[in-house]
């Protein structure tokens, strides 16, 4: 079916799974907050989906980029090396959640305008 194949149905169900891995490493940082040594987690994929945008790509291009999960190595707040701001992971949470929000609803959206295409409406 070519209408499950196409860019904007294949970027919107990537972003999803992005949001989804990124709630995942975000929960964790939280779980970790008073883990002697902890390092906190990034996820990372907008930096290169906006640099696979910037050129000529296929469909198959944008299937298999994937994000990356980055250890922040660079900072500590606190003696015990423990480098997770909690207060920063949560805005970092409530920000995911309506990313994810969004992005279900467009899919949801383009998948009535098909539904309806097959309709005939």
């Amino acid at each position: 079916m070519g209408w499950i194949n196409d860019s904007t149905y294949i970027l919107l169900k990537k972003m999803l799974d992005v949001c989804t891995l990124r709630h995942r490493v975000i929960a964790n940082n939280i779980a970790n907050v008073d883990t002697p040594g902890f390092k906190s987690r990034r996820v990372v994929f907008e930096e290169k989906l906006k640099g696979l945008l910037k050129e000529e790509f296929n469909k198959k291009e944008l299937q298999e980029i994937n994000p990356d999960i980055y250890v922040d190595y660079t900072r500590s707040l606190r003696e015990d090396l423990n480098n997770v701001d909690i207060e920063k992971e949560m805005v970092r949470l409530s920000v995911n959640t309506l990313r994810y929000s969004l992005y279900a609803q467009l899919l949801s959206e383009k998948l009535e305008r098909i539904k309806a295409a097959i309709k005939g409406r």
